[in-house]
């Protein structure tokens, strides 16, 4: 009989184990642990999206994780964005950093945005297009304000890699080969450029001419704090280097404001 009561108290035990499990994390979900956070993303259903589901240390975030980015340096520091605006002030809706050992959420952007990006040494955050924002003090550089086309526009810009001190980026812009008709041109030059932030400034490196192929991580390298192109010039992807005179943008600022993104939508305020 007591063999019989240990038995069923330690089933008890159990199942009171694997629902108070439940209570927390999503057991039956898939599971990624990213430094101290794990990430649950639930099975894809039908005529829906698949969800995720951010904790950390079984502390929940938000349950409609869009994107993160764990700090390189810190295990307990992420960079998220949800947009988890069907919970009121219980809902995680934003570009949001959370730091695990303080406990806080700071709302970087009121809206959600995918592919933010940590600077090697955690200094800075690259937020929306091509924003860095300082952690330290708060402020920010729109790298796009340091070109221009020739009539004053800002030019397509992407942005690539960090440079390993944290102060210079590799960037592209897509611009018009020379003398060619914007309304007919299908394929662009993308122009490789270094840009330092302090001061903000541009230094042209490389294009990839006419082309539909765009600069990848690993067609470069950084050598002594500079850019450098390691990717071979070939004949379906020609690597060229223009005069200054054939570039089609300037280091001037921009006369026209920066584009809204494509698909922005805005948390409801608190």
């Amino acid at each position: 009989m007591k063999l019989f009561l240990i038995i069923g108290a330690a089933v008890v035990v159990l199942v009171l184990t694997f629902i108070g499990i439940g209570v927390f994390t999503p057991l039956l979900d898939n599971h990624t642990q990213v430094g101290h956070f794990d990430v649950y993303t639930g099975s894809k259903q039908a005529d829906s999206s698949v969800q995720s589901t951010l904790y950390y240390k079984h502390h929940l975030l938000t349950r409609r994780l869009n994107n993160y980015s764990l700090d390189p340096n810190d295990p307990d520091r992420i960079l998220f964005s949800s947009d988890d605006i069907f919970h009121g002030v219980d809902g995680a809706c934003g570009t949001l950093l959370y730091d695990g050992r303080s406990r806080q959420l700071t709302t970087l952007r009121p809206w959600p945005y995918a592919g933010n990006m940590w600077s090697p040494d955690s200094h800075f955050v690259i937020l929306d297009r091509a924003t860095v924002h300082d952690l330290i003090t708060g402020q920010e550089v729109d790298l796009t304000n340091a070109v221009s086309t020739i009539d004053g526009k800002r030019p397509d810009f992407r942005r690539l890699q960090w440079s390993p001190d944290s102060q210079r980026l590799a960037a592209s812009i897509m611009v018009p080969p020379p003398n060619a008709d914007d309304r007919t041109t299908v394929y662009r030059d993308q122009d490789l450029i270094e840009i330092t932030l302090e001061p903000l400034s541009v230094r042209y490196v490389a294009t990839i001419a006419d082309s539909s192929l765009v600069w990848m991580e690993e067609d470069i390298r950084w050598v002594d704090g500079h850019l450098q192109v390691t990717a071979p010039s070939t004949p379906k992807r020609r690597i060229v280097i223009k005069s200054p005179e054939s570039l089609t943008w300037t280091t001037r600022p921009p006369t026209m404001p920066p584009r809204p993104m494509l698909g922005e939508h805005y948390c409801e305020s608190r």
